[in-house]
């Protein structure tokens, strides 16, 4: 039972010491945020869907959807996409209306 103890104790340590090692080295996300205005969700899984289908678009490094707020907040490589181009494949995709940020 000790043996056990100590064997993930040390796992966790090894983990916790390359995590913190990990952060201090790695670049922060380049790429700009954009907020979208989603309507249409009325639930958690509403706003699932359409982070799993947002994720999926090449360019977008991050997503946030929040049923309650109607909002994605997306971080995204603006030389492989635009808000328009992800509001555009969310009106597309799911059963959800989303309207890009004016310009």
């Amino acid at each position: 039972m000790m043996r056990k103890l100590l064997a993930v104790v040390g796992v966790l340590g090894m983990f916790g010491t390359g995590a913190a090692a990990n952060q201090m080295t790695d670049k922060p996300e380049a790429g700009r945020t954009c907020v979208l205005r989603v309507s249409g969700m009325v639930c958690g899984a509403c706003a699932a869907t359409v982070e799993k289908t947002v994720r999926k678009i090449d360019g977008v490094k991050r997503a946030k959807v929040s049923q309650p707020k109607g909002t994605a907040d997306i971080t995204y490589d603006p030389a492989k996409t635009t808000p328009e181009a992800i509001a555009r494949i969310i009106n597309e995709k799911t059963n959800f209306k989303a309207d890009a940020p004016q310009r």
